[in-house]
C-alpha cells in the first residue's frame, strides 16, 4: 500500500492536512492528530498495514491490539477517499 500520489500532506502546527491535488473524486479535507499523521506518514512509501503496525509499536509502550485497530482505523478513512494504492 501506497499514499495515492494525487493526495497531499502538510503539517500545520499539531495537526496534518491532506487534500486531494483534484485528480480524484474527493473534494475535502482530512485532518489527522499526531499519531494518525504518523500512521499516514508510513504510507509515503511503499508498506504493509503490518509493517506499519510493527513500527507503531516499536516507538509506543500500548498493546498490540490496540495499536493494529487505530491502523485498521487510518487504513479504512484513507481508503474511503481514494487515498491508498493498493
Amino acid at each position: 500500500m501506497k499514499l495515492n500520489e494525487n493526495f497531499l500532506t502538510q503539517e500545520i502546527d499539531d495537526t496534518q492536512v491532506m487534500v486531494s491535488s483534484g485528480a480524484s473524486d474527493f473534494n475535502g479535507i482530512i485532518r489527522s492528530n499526531k499519531t494518525a499523521a504518523e500512521i499516514v506518514n508510513y504510507f509515503q512509501e511503499e508498506t504493509t498495514r503490518d509493517e506499519v503496525v510493527d513500527k507503531m509499536c516499536a516507538k509506543y509502550d500500548a498493546p498490540r491490539d490496540v495499536i493494529a485497530e487505530d491502523v485498521d482505523m487510518v487504513i479504512e478513512k484513507l481508503r474511503k477517499v481514494g487515498a491508498l494504492d493498493e
